[in-house]
């Protein structure tokens, strides 16, 4: 089997955010034997398609995949409650937005989702919908940490910009921390240089109403040894055990106490050897393939 990864469903300024998630999906994929080719629009009819998202410029692109019998895949990004609200109802999404995924996870072969809570509303679009868990993927070691006394950014924060979070940044940074935040999406290659020289990767949340648990950047950066502190109060997941965390109601001072308070060496490390012997990234290929593509 050969799968198809493409881009063309998505604007052009999106294809830097989804770069993980293509390396994490492309490596499980070919730890499991399975051939990965990646292309903008070169629709391939002996192979499974793969979109990431949406379709944002031809919303009715997936009935003619249908109807022209070419077999796709389709990646939940979002979190979709199962009442259909999108996003914790905090990023007014059009209502032609959401139903142009539900036309995409409708006709597609299958639809695999980042996020566990949006699995229940996506099987009700299309029952071939199951959850994709990110773990331990030896190719997504690209940061070469440097020394303790070249860390000179106490905190990183990369990410979509927001309002809320350029108003926690300052004020972390009114603590007297050095605090770096773009204020942009960034090339992976210039956000990994910035984590090599950081002692703590912030996970903010966009607003007050997001409750997301960012697992791309939480594995990633376990992955790559470099702590993360995420913003979040609610019960231990699969993934907050790999993380320093606060409520938002005490964030800035918890940041001052992982700061000086905690061995993040010691704690990147353990971090780093529970999640590749907890949840290695081939294992969780060879399920979800089972499940979603047991004929392939």
């Amino acid at each position: 089997m050969t799968v198809n990864i493409l881009y063309g469903n998505l604007p052009t300024h999106l294809w830097e955010t989804i770069s993980d998630s293509v390396r994490f999906i492309t490596g499980g994929l070919e730890e499991c034997g399975v051939a990965v080719k990646t292309g903008v629009n070169q629709i391939d009819r002996d192979s499974v398609n793969l979109f990431l998202d949406r379709f944002y410029m031809e919303p009715n692109f997936p009935l003619q995949l249908k109807t022209g019998g070419v077999r796709y895949g389709l990646i939940c990004t979002e979190v979709i409650a199962p009442d259909g609200t999108w996003n914790y109802g905090a990023e007014a999404e059009d209502p032609a937005t959401v139903t142009a995924f539900d036309l995409a996870a409708k006709y597609a072969d299958f639809v695999w989702c980042l996020l566990e809570e949006s699995v229940e509303a996506c099987k009700a679009i299309n029952p071939n919908s199951a959850y994709l868990p990110y773990g331990y993927l030896p190719e997504m070691e690209t940061v070469n940490r440097q020394p303790n006394d070249h860390r000179d950014i106490d905190f990183l924060m990369c990410g979509i910009p927001s309002e809320r979070r350029q108003l926690l940044v300052d004020e972390i940074t009114a603590q007297g921390h050095e605090v770096y935040y773009p204020g942009l999406p960034i090339p992976a290659h210039l956000r990994d240089s910035l984590m090599a020289r950081s002692r703590i990767n912030l996970s903010l949340q966009k607003s007050t109403r997001h409750k997301i648990i960012s697992v791309t950047r939480i594995c990633h950066s376990v992955i790559n040894r470099l702590p993360v502190l995420l913003e979040y109060e609610g019960p231990e997941t699969r993934y907050t055990r790999y993380c320093l965390t606060a409520s938002p109601e005490v964030l800035v001072e918890k940041c001052g106490h992982y700061l000086t308070q905690t061995d993040l060496d010691v704690w990147a490390e353990e971090s780093y050897q529970s999640l590749k012997e907890d949840m290695p990234m081939k294992a969780i290929m060879e399920n979800l393939l089972n499940e979603s593509l047991p004929d392939a």
